[in-house]
């Protein structure tokens, strides 16, 4: 967490950290941000949070925190790979878009909030969010069930959260910090996202919570898969079963609760869809699961949009973890007709002819590779699959990026930003 995050969590701003939490009532987020050095004599006291009454705030408030934090992440990373194209003519964000971002240390990925249309941040945001899931965790830690009603349950959505949130800064950057902490790698990150997957899923058996069950076996499968554990992300992902999702809510109703998704791409068209993710086609027909329409509509800079179908309202809910991608972590961990059998089955309910071609090693890597690309359309992934498969940047590195000046890059992943390394005393000492 950067230097200016952990004083909004800490100390004198604590007080933001309750408004936050009354707003989450309705699991809605708070921008902690406009809250600072505004005198506010009736927000709730800060030590009412540490009562039992006020845990399902805290947890309430860690949620919301998560909510925001992915959709800017669905829009930084897919924007960085071959999903969202830059469609504006404000040069902040345009190291998202050339892929040179990760030269740009400084940059607003490392600064910026979760509620803008146009330059979006994903450190600080997922920061935030792990922060207080693990300080909400932290807080039940020292209350009893007899105080607190719910209480596994409370701390397996806390623990579960953390999670997401670590798996998500794993996915988008080389390295980070926690806590102040050392600097540490992504694969340190999706380690610390299994152990807090580990302890929801104990805790969500003990509550006889089922979904939180199944969200955590597809928060240890992605991660364990991430890793390198095949056979534990297999374990995992076979546990979840059919029809199985946990969404991110939304809503029309305040700017921080919209989903960012759609409020980039198709309300404010600050964002289109990257010419080599359109009308994508799989066996020979358009693929429903990463449908995109020409919007008829000019863009931020003049140029008639593409936009997304998966999102198509402000309250549009986003997924966290579902049965389909526990069924490609199946798919990649057994490989051969298994992994045909599986990709086949998913097809079917979208009339998508079935797989026939060949079954060796490398067809079924490119199967499972483009399979992801269409089923996980615009939830996040895309960025770390180019990174950990190793796939080729389309452009290509050095090419002249057009209109706007300068060169494609060759970020698939993001350097520990400077508002941590500067900030944080064990890094910056």
């Amino acid at each position: 967490m950067t230097m200016r995050n952990e004083r909004h969590a800490r100390g004198s701003s604590r007080r933001t950290l309750a408004a936050c939490v009354l707003a989450a009532l309705a699991l809605t987020a708070c921008d902690t941000e406009k809250w600072l050095d505004v005198s506010a004599p009736g927000l709730l006291p800060a030590e009412n949070l540490e009562s039992p009454d006020a845990a399902p705030l805290l947890v309430n408030g860690a949620i919301g925190n998560f909510e925001c934090a992915l959709g800017a992440a669905i829009m930084v990373t897919g924007i960085i790979s071959d999903e969202f194209a830059d469609a504006q003519l404000g040069a902040a964000q345009w190291p998202y878009d050339r892929r040179d971002a990760n030269t740009q240390p400084g940059g607003i990925y490392g600064t910026a909030g979760c509620t803008s249309a146009q330059g979006m941040g994903i450190y600080s945001p997922l920061s935030v969010a792990r922060w207080s899931a693990d300080n909400a965790y932290r807080t039940l830690e020292a209350f009893t069930a007899d105080q607190v009603a719910r209480r596994d349950s409370l701390m397996a959505a806390s623990a579960l959260y953390a999670g997401f949130s670590l798996a998500h800064l794993g996915m988008a950057m080389c390295s980070a910090a926690i806590d102040e902490g050392p600097e540490i790698t992504n694969q340190q990150l999706f380690a610390e996202a299994e152990n807090r997957f580990a302890t929801a899923l104990t805790l969500a058996q003990q509550a006889n919570v089922p979904n939180y069950q199944h969200a955590a076996n597809v928060g240890l499968a992605r991660v364990r898969l991430y890793q390198g554990n095949t056979a534990g992300a297999e374990a995992a992902a076979a546990q979840v079963p059919p029809g199985f999702r946990l969404e991110a809510s939304a809503s029309a109703s305040e700017g921080r609760r919209y989903n960012r998704i759609f409020h980039a791409n198709v309300q404010a068209r600050n964002y289109t869809i990257e010419p080599q993710s359109r009308n994508l086609m799989t066996e020979g027909v358009e693929d429903p699961r990463s449908l995109t329409v020409e919007s008829g509509l000019r863009t931020s800079d003049g140029q008639i949009g593409w936009i997304q179908q998966k999102y198509l309202a402000y309250d549009s809910p986003i997924p966290i973890a579902r049965y389909e991608e526990a069924q490609l972590i199946l798919a990649e961990a057994r490989g051969g007709q298994d992994a045909v059998d599986i990709i086949n089955a998913l097809r079917a309910p979208h009339g998508i002819p079935d797989y026939t071609g060949p079954t060796d090693a490398a067809s079924i890597r490119n199967l499972i590779i483009e399979e992801r690309r269409r089923e996980l359309f615009v939830e996040g992934f895309r960025m770390h699959d180019i990174h950990r498969f190793q796939l080729p940047l389309v452009p290509a590195p050095g090419t002249e990026y057009p209109v706007k000046g300068g060169a494609y890059g060759n970020t698939t992943c993001l350097p520990l930003p400077d508002v941590e390394r500067f900030n944080n005393p064990t890094i910056s000492g």
